[in-house]
C-alpha cells in the first residue's frame, strides 16, 4: 500500500512546486497569435503591455488610458476593446504597448488636479517601459478615449510632465480655447459629428491651436460624420497611422 501511494504524491508534489515557482507574470500572460500581453507593475503603476513575440528591438512606446466615469472615475480599466485593438496593432508592427491602470483621484479632487495625476500616471508607465524594455522615454507617445482624453487635452496644457512625448491621440474628448493655444506636444483629435462631448473636439480642437504655435503643423484634428455619438467610431488605423508619423 505504502508503494502505491508513492506516485500519487510524487505527483501532486510536483505540480505544487511547479505552480509555486510560476511567477505572477507569467499567471498573467496571455499569448495570441505572434502578440504576447503581460500585466505587470513596474515604477509603481500597473498596466497591460502587448509585444510582438518575437520583438526584441521596438520602435517606440505607445501607451493609451481608457474612459471613465468623468463625476466619478474608479481606476483605469485595462480590457477595453478600442485600447485593445489599438495596442494590438502597434505591438504587431514592431512597437510595446500598453494600456495604463491609472489612479482613482481622491474623493473632492478638482478637475486640473485630476488631471495633473492622470499625467503622472503616464509619465510613470512609460519610463517603467522604457527602463524595463530598454527604450528610449523620448520615443513615446500618449493616447486616451473619453475621459482620458479630457483629462490629458488639460493635462499637456497645464503641467509639462510629458513634454518629452512626441503626442497625444485623443479620441472622443474635448477641451477648450486656452488649453488648445498652451498644448505642449501635438495632438491628434478624433470625434464623431454631433458635438457631443461639448467645447472644441476633432477639426473645432485643432483650428483653436494659434497658425504660430509650434505644435500646429504636427497636430491634426477630424470630425468623423460616419458617426454621430460619443465614441462610437472605429479609429484604431487612424490613431496607429498618426503614431507612426509622430516617431518617425
Amino acid at each position: 500500500m505504502k508503494k502505491l501511494l508513492i506516485l500519487p504524491i510524487c505527483i501532486v508534489i510536483a505540480f505544487v512546486a511547479c505552480k509555486k515557482d510560476k511567477t505572477p507574470n507569467e499567471e498573467k500572460e496571455v499569448v495570441k497569435g505572434n502578440i504576447k500581453q503581460v500585466t505587470e507593475t513596474v515604477n509603481g503603476i500597473t498596466y497591460k503591455i502587448f509585444t510582438g513575440i518575437n520583438t526584441t528591438n521596438f520602435k517606440g512606446i505607445l501607451v493609451v488610458g481608457s474612459g471613465n466615469d468623468e463625476n466619478d472615475p474608479s481606476e483605469g480599466a485595462i480590457d477595453g476593446a478600442a485600447e485593445t485593438a489599438l495596442c494590438e496593432k502597434a505591438a504587431s508592427n514592431g512597437y510595446a504597448a500598453a494600456i495604463v491602470k491609472y489612479q482613482k483621484p481622491a474623493a473632492g479632487a478638482d478637475w486640473n488636479s485630476r488631471a495633473k495625476l492622470m499625467g503622472e500616471d503616464f509619465n510613470k508607465a512609460i519610463l517603467g517601459i522604457s527602463s524595463k524594455y530598454g527604450i528610449d522615454k523620448n520615443k513615446s507617445v500618449l493616447a486616451g478615449f473619453s475621459y482620458t482624453s479630457f483629462m490629458l487635452f488639460t493635462d499637456i496644457s497645464l503641467n509639462p510632465t510629458l513634454s518629452y512625448t512626441k503626442g497625444l491621440l485623443g479620441a472622443c474628448g474635448a477641451t477648450g480655447t486656452w488649453n488648445a493655444q498652451n498644448f505642449k506636444i501635438p495632438i491628434f483629435a478624433i470625434n464623431c459629428s454631433g458635438n457631443n462631448e461639448g467645447n472644441f473636439n476633432g477639426k473645432a480642437l485643432y483650428d483653436q491651436i494659434p497658425a504660430n504655435s509650434p505644435i500646429k503643423a504636427k497636430s491634426e484634428g477630424v470630425t468623423d460624420n460616419s458617426c454621430n455619438s460619443h465614441c462610437g467610431g472605429d479609429w484604431t488605423d487612424k490613431m496607429y497611422t498618426k503614431m507612426v508619423a509622430w516617431l518617425q
